[in-house]
């Protein structure tokens, strides 16, 4: 083989030079690995939206699936308080009418007064209906005096008089079909009790109906996304007896899916399948199940509109993933430049964001800091303030004057430890007033007993931590009503009757006989509840209670015009009793109170 012929300018033996070398080489090895990296690119794109895809879709059907949880557990602690409530009344009936004949119950227009009475603070009932044991009804509060209906037919009547003995089945409450009343000819349902002669023999049956158009408008209010069908059910046969929509006289049966989940959780659960969500619960002891059933089209709707943007990002990042590859076989060194200088950017910019953050944590931590200080520095004034009014209220001659001064002592001390609290807690949006009260409760017990007193605190706290701005409010109606039990519940006052009564501002100090004097079991019973939608605080003694005339509404001492006020402020609602003996004060405040300024 003949080499070839060199260059007549090149020197015999003389090595190529190594750009002509490499250079024919390197670029075809560089545009297949820009070609690999753009293929590879476009499989991790397609991955990645596949990926992010299914995860969203999913997380979209289960948190439409916890929204609808969360629903019926809210329904079904609705629908025990109402069932509770309409047992409550069938025990009435049944223990108003226990050993009358059944003649005298329906001729009796005082107790259908009576029933009458109580049905109507129920709104969700429509009325109230008595069966002798032959089934005849013989006193129902839709009308007197009762018109004939038979109701030996209905299933709900066989369930009772097929019952003997005594027993606790026989005892218990039960919830009948979904049927049309043959005198109000609408749809409800009945809650009832079976009435027993003293030996047991079957006496005849009490029972209330149900509106199920009340618990549908209920239903209505839900505030759950894309409009779910709610069910309320029996358990066994799951014959529906409310459904919302749809609530016809005669509903569309119970879905497949949601009969099997009921009957593989009774107590409660969730499942789903391609078209529709299903919750469900039962209502505490009663055998009824709630049922909230969600389609999933506007679900995957709402997700399709989420994801459009997403999607059009992904297609804008293919389409320029080709147009840089295309890019990158022309100009792959100035493609490598690019993105040398893109990433030094990038490092710059994650530099300044850091410092921009920690400037903003060090202004963060000032600004808490100076909130903790200013608190502090109330906090101490407050106290100096606090203390001074007792001093001066210890050196005054006047005793009413000198009470006066203390009691405005107690109020300023009782916001000043509100600040104290603030300066202490991580979160000075909230104040867990738990800690205050029982701090609160246990200085004044402590005070009362160093001037003579001999009562008892009973506490009953629950943790609960509140906004800022409605604890010193609270704080201050604790105080009234606390001191106000100390001062006027177990002893008489060295004023007379009428000024103790304007002092006080709760009354207890009214009407107190002559010679009144501290019992052993002197107890004032303070506590701090949730109790559903509302806080709670409530402080009840056992003493002497209110007088009957005395009304504090229109009572114009101090005590009772703050309670008064400080309530009206948080929004909340103020409730006084007479215990018999004693009285309570009951403060129940919204979860989501009335926005309102301070006062102080």
């Amino acid at each position: 083989m003949v080499p070839p012929a060199q260059s007549s300018d090149e020197p015999a033996g003389s090595p190529t030079p190594a750009a002509d070398i490499v250079h024919p080489y390197r670029k075809p090895r560089l545009e297949a690995a820009i070609g690999w990296l753009a293929a590879c690119g476009f499989l991790f794109l397609a991955a990645v939206t596949a990926v992010v895809g299914v995860q969203s879709r999913e997380r979209a059907l289960n948190g439409a699936q916890e929204r609808a949880e969360s629903a019926v557990r809210v329904l079904a602690e609705h629908a025990a308080r109402l069932f509770d409530a309409a047992d409550l009344l069938v025990e009435y009936a049944a223990q108003e009418t226990a050993g009358r004949p059944w003649d005298e119950i329906a001729g009796s227009r005082a107790l259908w007064d009576k029933l009458n009475g109580q049905r109507a603070r129920l709104p969700f009932l429509d009325a109230i209906w008595l069966n002798d044991g032959a089934g005849l009804l013989r006193l129902t509060t839709l009308a007197f005096p009762a018109p004939f209906s038979d109701a030996s037919d209905r299933d709900v009547f066989l369930f009772h008089s097929r019952a003997s003995g005594v027993g606790n089945a026989v005892d218990q409450p039960h919830i009948g079909p979904r049927i049309i009343g043959r005198v109000t000819n609408k749809a409800t349902f009945l809650l009832s009790r079976r009435l027993s002669e003293p030996d047991g023999r079957f006496r005849g049956m009490a029972s209330v109906t149900i509106d199920p158009s009340y618990l549908s408008g209920f239903y209505k209010e839900l505030d759950v996304p894309h409009r779910p069908v709610t069910i309320l059910v029996r358990s066994g046969d799951l014959d529906i007896l409310v459904r919302e929509p749809d609530n016809a006289a005669d509903p569309v049966p119970l879905s497949e899916l949601a009969r099997r989940a009921i009957q593989a959780q009774p107590e409660g659960g969730a499942a789903r399948d391609d078209t529709v969500i299903v919750a469900h619960r039962r209502v505490d002891s009663w055998p009824v199940h709630v049922v909230v059933r969600l389609d999933t089209a506007p679900v995957l709707a709402a997700w399709h509109r989420l994801i459009a943007p997403y999607a059009g990002l992904g297609a804008a990042a293919a389409l320029a993933l080709a147009a840089l590859s295309v890019f990158g076989f022309r100009q792959a060194g100035a493609a490598r430049q690019v993105q040398r200088e893109l990433e030094r950017r990038v490092v710059e910019r994650t530099a300044s964001l850091q410092r921009t953050i920690g400037e903003r944590d060090v202004a963060l931590a000032q600004k808490d800091l100076l909130m903790r200080e200013v608190n502090h520095r109330i906090k101490n004034s407050l106290q100096v303030v606090s203390s001074l009014l007792g001093l001066q209220g210890q050196a005054v001659g006047d005793p009413r004057l000198s009470d006066h001064l203390l009691e405005a002592g107690r109020r300023v001390q009782a916001i000043a430890d509100i600040h104290r609290l603030l300066y202490r807690v991580d979160d000075i949006h909230f104040i867990p007033f738990h800690d205050y009260l029982t701090e609160l409760c246990r200085e004044l017990e402590r005070s009362a007993r160093s001037e003579g007193g001999d009562w008892r605190l009973e506490l009953a706290v629950e943790p609960m931590e509140v906004p800022t701005d409605h604890a010193v409010p609270l704080g201050l109606l604790a105080n009234e009503l606390v001191m106000n039990a100390i001062k006027h519940a177990y002893r008489p006052l060295a004023v007379p009757v009428s000024a103790a009564a304007g002092a006080a501002g709760g009354g207890n100090g009214d009407g107190l006989p002559d010679g009144t004097g501290r019992d052993a079991a002197n107890v004032i019973s303070v506590s701090l509840r949730s109790d559903g939608d509302a806080l709670c605080l409530i402080v009840g003694d056992r003493g002497v209670g209110l007088p009957p005339d005395f009304d504090w509404r229109r009572s114009r001492s101090l005590g009772m015009r703050l309670i008064h006020t400080l309530s009206k402020q948080l929004g909340a609602i103020l409730t006084v009793e007479n215990t018999s003996p004693g009285v309570r004060f009951t403060i129940c405040l919204p979860h989501r109170p009335v926005q309102s300024g301070s006062i102080l």
